[in-house]
């Protein structure tokens, strides 16, 4: 499934059930009219769907969504569809959002279902169906300017409608009624063939279905149009016409040499004994559809005939003259087809996506082409076969919308045509596609387990990480929706604290079957399918719990894509080992300490360079990575002036000191002048003292 995504755009219209999750309300503008969640809504086959009704065939309409929590949207995304076109870039209000579409053709649109990501603070991102329901008020008229007919004779009336296309037609006629008809689609006209074989005056019924439903009176989804009922007043033909008990001739060799018996109503211009010519006009000359032999008068008062087709005919086309010689005798009619060849068989899945194989659960349309189809009787071994107005019925196309059972144990389903096996056969395969934002994947870095979706991109652990395990949640990938074995892989990257790479590894191929909650839980046996949680910690070289302080370790967890041509999903997650504070030795060069002894009334003069060795508390901060805060704590020793070397230098000593320093945050500094404050105690003097001032801070 290829998509292609326009930014910042979303989506509008389908299944509710994830709806309602993303919307308080959507509501279409088409025309005047306004069509809302709220009071549009429609249950259709177990399903929920927001209805519209549109006039022209491809309509423009405004959609507006209304997010359940608009503050925390960044951004919604559509996902590319041939079934419409964007017309208007996304306009963000203060409630809602209101973008144009386009549809295209929708009266031969299926599935019209729209997907969208809604994309939320913090890092989230939600999957979103919407499903829509298009309906039209489609009206028929059936007023014939005369209701004369006459027995054997085909007859074209036009059917007036609002929507013709939204028609479905049936080129195969009716059978074993007084009046058969059939119906087409011809030159934007949309046309009526009856064929009568009663005398009298006839009720005729005509039912039609559409492609498009409507909304019947008591809210019902509905492809069916109310029955046209007509009298006609049919009158005998010139000719008698003689029925055939079979209708459908096949012509091919077997056919030609033995012929077929038929039973044909008794006329008395035709004797036993005799053969006639059948051809498809009344004039001499026309071409020869078959023979006929009358072999005998029976019971039923019918004659008993051998049939020999040699050339093709369809019902539609004309009548069929009885001939002795060229003069006409009676007339009949009946088919004349090649036998039934498939060509190509096509499976229509969900989405108009096609692939020929089944899965299990899912409804299909499986299209069969190929030669006089109508004569065929289609099965499928072990599939349910729906009523559906959708269907489609010629001699060169037959449709069939099949449900797959969930717990079909079948590899392969053999096609029938009546008892005999066709020859194909489609296979039967388990999902396997990628479940939506790898949220079966969890993962324990000592926090507990944790679902990766909902992970943010970057996590701060202020602990030792003992080790990190990735495990799965078997049961959530067949939840809701079958999606079948899952494939994933695992890459960590390891960094040290100044970004130097210090590990590198991969996990590839990891196969993570559905849970026991699963309908196809039984067909997923596989010794390959992932049982325990994955540690990192087996794989990798160094050790999380061996990581030095503000290491980053990158995971990213992505499906294999060559399983799944080329879709899937990929989710990268940072973790970095934070911490509070640091323990380290530091040496210092205050400068122009400002001393007061406590047994001194006045503080000292300023000193030179002292050289202070303290055990330091640096701090770091809670909100950016590696920074520290601007003050330190520690407690060393403080060499007062130490570097003044005038042999008449005063106050010069070794003291005990507990210091507090105030440091410029930029890294980009090299020499920095930092301010200590603090208490101590000199040994030589032996006198407690108080000092404030600068010092020197070179950093490399």
């Amino acid at each position: 499934m290829k998509k292609f995504l326009y930014s910042s755009v979303f989506l509008l219209i389908a299944n509710i059930a994830f709806s309602q999750n993303c919307f308080k309300e959507v509501a279409i503008l088409i025309d005047t009219l306004r069509f809302t969640q709220t009071k549009n809504q429609i249950q259709f086959k177990g399903e929920k769907f927001l209805a519209f009704e549109y006039f022209t065939e491809n309509p423009t309409c405004e959609v507006r969504l209304f997010p359940q929590n608009m503050e925390n949207i960044q951004k919604i995304e559509l996902a590319y569809s041939q079934d419409f076109q964007l017309v208007d870039s996304i306009f963000r209000s203060q409630d809602y959002f209101r973008f144009k579409i386009k549809f295209n053709n929708l009266t031969q649109t299926q599935f019209l279902t729209l997907n969208f990501t809604i994309y939320q603070i913090p890092l989230k991102e939600i999957p979103c169906e919407l499903r829509l329901l298009p309906y039209f008020n489609t009206k028929v008229a059936f007023a014939p300017k005369d209701d004369e007919l006459y027995v054997g004779e085909e007859r074209m009336f036009e059917l007036i409608s609002n929507n013709p296309e939204n028609i479905r037609t049936n080129p195969i006629p009716t059978n074993s009624k007084d009046i058969d008809y059939r119906t087409e689609y011809v030159n934007k006209q949309l046309r009526l063939y009856v064929l009568p074989s009663k005398i009298g005056d006839v009720d005729f019924s005509l039912d039609l279905s559409t492609f498009i439903p409507y909304i019947d009176e008591k809210g019902r989804v509905n492809y069916q149009l109310p029955t046209i009922k007509y009298k006609f007043r049919v009158k005998g033909s010139r000719l008698a016409f003689l029925n055939t008990d079979v209708k459908e001739i096949t012509i091919e060799e077997a056919t030609q040499k033995e012929g077929i018996e038929v039973q044909l109503d008794y006329n008395r211009y035709l004797n036993v004994g005799k053969t006639y010519r059948i051809e498809n006009q009344e004039k001499a000359g026309g071409m020869l559809v078959a023979e006929i032999f009358i072999k005998s008068l029976m019971n039923n008062g019918k004659f008993l005939c051998v049939l020999r087709p040699y050339g093709q005919h369809r019902i539609s086309e004309s009548y069929l003259y009885i001939k002795a010689g060229d003069e006409p005798v009676c007339i009949t009619n009946f088919n004349v087809t090649p036998k039934t060849i498939i060509n190509n068989i096509i499976i229509f899945h969900e989405g108009n996506r096609r692939e020929n194989v089944f899965y299990p659960g899912e409804t299909v349309d499986v299209r069969i082409e190929g030669l006089a189809l109508h004569k065929a009787r289609f099965r499928f071994d072990g599939l349910n076969v729906l009523t559906s107005d959708s269907l489609i019925r010629t001699e060169n196309v037959q449709t069939f919308r099949l449900q797959v059972p969930m717990n079909i144990s079948k590899k392969e389903i053999e096609i029938f045509n009546r008892n005999d096996k066709i020859g194909r056969t489609i296979p039967v395969s388990e999902y396997q596609r990628p479940h939506q934002q790898l949220n079966f994947v969890r993962i324990n870095y000592g926090a507990g387990k944790q679902v990766l979706s909902e992970l943010p991109q970057t996590i701060l652990y202020p602990y030792t990480i003992k080790d990190i395990e990735v495990s799965f949640d078997y049961d959530k990938i067949d939840e809701n929706k079958l999606f079948g074995r899952q494939f994933v892989s695992i890459d960590i990257t390891i960094f040290n604290a100044r970004g130097d790479l210090v590990d590198l590894k991969r996990i590839p191929n990891i196969m993570v079957c559905p849970g026991e909650n699963s309908p196809r839980f039984a067909f997923y046996n596989d010794k390959q399918c992932n049982k325990e949680p994955i540690s990192l910690n087996k794989v990798l070289g160094r050790k999380t719990f061996d990581l030095d302080g503000w290491s980053r370790i990158e995971i990213t967890i992505s499906h294999d894509k060559d399983k799944y041509g080329g879709e899937g999903f990929s989710k990268k997650i940072e973790i970095i080992l934070q911490r509070k504070l640091r323990f380290d030795t530091e040496v210092t060069f205050p400068g122009g300490l400002l001393i007061k002894r406590a047994d001194q009334e006045n503080f000292s003069p300023f000193g030179g360079i002292s050289l202070a060795i303290i055990q330091q508390l640096s701090f770091y901060n809670p909100n950016k990575i590696n920074r520290f805060q601007p003050y330190k704590v520690g407690i060393g020793v403080l060499a007062n002036n130490a570097f003044n070397f005038n042999p008449n230098a005063t106050n010069r000593d070794i003291g005990v000191v507990l210091l507090g320093s105030l440091y410029p945050t930029r890294r980009d500094v090299k020499l920095s002048f930092p301010l200590f404050a603090g208490m101590g105690y000199f040994l030589s003097a032996k006198a407690w003292f108080f000092l404030v001032g600068p010092g020197i801070f070179v950093s490399f």
